[in-house]
């Protein structure tokens, strides 16, 4: 009878510590190499050979703010916090500007409120990104989730917005999901502008499609008058250290969060490539959308100017 027992409770402890593994550690390395993913010779040759056309500045917004346990951005971080921003980024040139990404409004916010003391949402910083969108050249998104796209799909002048919308198919295809009610015309009906390669959309900005996270996914590279080089990444990781470590999200957190889950194979070759190329380079500004600690940095050393240019 004792030799049943301890047979049996060593099943239940082989069974439990398998299902943690599996949920919050495997199949989350990336690969050993992800040969000619990201080409950033290939991203320089589109720029303008005349340093005065680039931008001068990029500003962050913040929306809203967040934590969630370390974890949940990278398998395996038991020992940290995670430190999530809601934001979205102003581009700057002489006389014009570009918005990338379209955060969460409050009802969002509330929704994926994840801790009670260190949530917060400024409303004022959600007008002002609604008011900046409309006075942008152009406005795109580095994917098609709901924390980037809510000020697109809920936009309250959508007739004025359309135009200035630089998306591709499968943007678009995704925003009739995050709106209150039938998306407006004047949105739902937008041909892509992106056409799922390499592109540049203007003097100093290049468009790097990546796949995986979802379908839409894509980086933002930047080079502003400085010559100082930036590239917005998304949701390719939540925070730098999935990048540094090579190591993505867990198994838990595709099954609790993503709908449809993403290309898992995709994203961590991402990760190679990420990282090996911010190892090539080291003055690349590499900037996951969420990295609230990270983002902070950036502000504190002026790679990225707190609040957007009116």
């Amino acid at each position: 009878m004792l030799r049943t027992i301890l047979i049996a409770a060593a099943a239940l402890g082989i069974a439990v510590f398998g299902g943690f593994w599996w949920l919050f550690l495997a199949d989350s390395k990336a690969p050993e190499a992800a040969p000619g993913l990201f080409a950033i010779g290939d991203w320089r040759s589109r720029l303008p050979d005349d340093p005065s056309a680039l931008p001068t500045e990029i500003r962050v917004l913040e929306i809203g703010r967040d934590k969630a346990p370390g974890f949940a951005a990278r398998a395996g971080g038991f020992d940290s916090d995670w430190n999530t921003t809601y934001n979205a980024v102003q581009i700057v040139w002489p006389g014009r500007t570009m918005i990338v990404d379209g955060a969460i409004d409050a009802a969002t916010a509330e929704g994926m409120k994840q801790s009670e003391a260190d949530w917060s949402f400024d409303a004022a910083a959600y007008d002002t990104l609604l008011a900046a969108m409309l006075k942008a050249e152009q406005v795109v998104i580095t994917h098609e989730h709901l924390d980037h796209v809510i000020a697109l799909a809920r936009h309250p002048d959508p007739a004025a917005l359309g135009p200035r919308l630089t998306l591709n198919a499968p943007q678009i295809g995704a925003l009739p999901l995050f709106a209150i009610g039938a998306l407006d015309p004047a949105i739902a009906s937008l041909a892509p502008r992106l056409d799922g390669d390499v592109q540049s959309i203007a003097p100093g900005v290049v468009i790097i499609p990546a796949a995986g996270h979802t379908p839409g996914s894509q980086l933002v590279f930047i080079r502003t008058q400085d010559g100082r080089e930036t590239l917005l990444i998304g949701d390719v990781a939540w925070s730098l250290d999935a990048v540094e470590t090579l190591t993505t999200r867990p198994v838990l957190t595709q099954y609790m969060i993503f709908d449809p889950d993403e290309d898992r194979a995709s994203v961590k070759a991402q990760l190679r490539a990420l990282h090996d190329l911010m190892a090539a380079n080291p003055d690349l500004a590499v900037i996951p959308a969420h990295d609230g600690d990270h983002i902070r940095t950036l502000i504190e050393e002026g790679r990225l100017i707190e609040g957007f240019r009116d």
